[in-house]
């Protein structure tokens, strides 16, 4: 049967059709594309790009500036994203976006510094900071392949509007699952589950076991978008209200505490270690007037 909510096609960053109007993307779909479409897409290394200067700017901007304060800490972010090499044809889906869809192209840099800001800090849990550079760098590339008036919409979405921008973790695991010529890649299944939740409320899998990259990642990628202005709202979110949303969220066990913690401390001044973070009891930044955000066209 024809699953209207996907997108009609998928092509690859050099035009190449990987998915067509009758298929849903699937993990044996992808196998398929694999076999059908062998590519061999040379590593190249972010400081051979303009993403490293672009990250620069960014984090010399507005808030970010207060976030990215710990000019140590920042510096060996710097340095991890500069040795961090990928695939040649996704540095050119990273480019595409930043001529075309430059808010999600500049959201990507943030939740990956982000996450590599809250691994440098987490000694004790051995994670691997270019393997989350990795993950972060392409969590939302699938969007690319979403219909920009959904997208830029400044009401709320349809039924069936919102099950195309649920399609967009599947196109993340599709495309990197392509460019780096493997089912078995943990950046693109890490991709994938993105905006699962630990209680499994989240999308597109439900699931509620989810590895620590996916866990740093899920409280960035929320925090970064709240924060960043939105055709869907008339204001972004103030840095405590989007935090207050957060620990909202961590309460409920959606997303680990932990994690948010760090984000807190990053938003003060005097840095505080996350293990003595006590957050405010009272939500006393208000949420925007108009927020369009989850809210479904009856």
């Amino acid at each position: 049967m024809l699953c209207t909510h996907w997108p009609k096609i998928v092509y690859d960053i050099e035009g190449n059709l990987l998915v067509k109007t009758s298929q849903e993307i699937s993990e044996k779909i992808i196998e398929e594309v694999i076999e059908q479409n062998k590519i061999n897409s040379s590593q190249v290394f972010l400081s051979q790009t303009k993403i490293i200067e672009d990250f620069i700017k960014k984090i010399d901007s507005g808030i970010y500036k207060v976030i990215f304060a710990d000019k140590e800490n920042t510096e060996k972010v710097i340095d991890i994203l500069t040795n961090t090499s990928f695939a040649e044809l996704m540095i050119r889906e990273l480019e595409n976006l930043k001529i075309n869809q430059p808010d999600i192209y500049n959201h990507i840099l943030v939740v990956a510094a982000l996450s590599i800001k809250i691994c440098l800090d987490l000694t004790n849990e051995e994670f691997d900071p270019y393997r989350i550079a990795k993950i972060g760098l392409v969590h939302d590339i699938g969007k690319s392949r979403l219909p920009a008036e959904i997208l830029e919409k400044d009401k709320p979405l349809t039924h069936e509007e919102f099950k195309i921008i649920q399609t967009h973790p599947w196109i993340d695991h599709l495309l990197v699952s392509h460019y780096l010529n493997t089912t078995k890649s943990f950046v693109a299944k890490a991709a994938l589950c993105h905006h699962e939740k630990l209680d499994g409320s989240g999308y597109p899998l439900g699931i509620e076991q989810i590895n620590n990259y996916v866990q740093t990642i899920i409280p960035c990628d929320i925090f970064d978008a709240l924060i960043s202005r939105r055709p869907y709202r008339s204001e972004p979110f103030t840095v405590r209200a989007a935090l207050d949303l957060l620990l909202e969220e961590s309460k409920k066990g959606k997303i680990n505490n932990k994690y948010v913690k760090c984000l807190i401390s990053y938003s003060r001044k005097d840095k505080p270690h996350y293990n003595d973070v006590n957050p405010s009891q009272i939500n006393r930044d208000g949420k925007p007037k108009i927020n369009y955000y989850g809210i479904r066209e009856e």
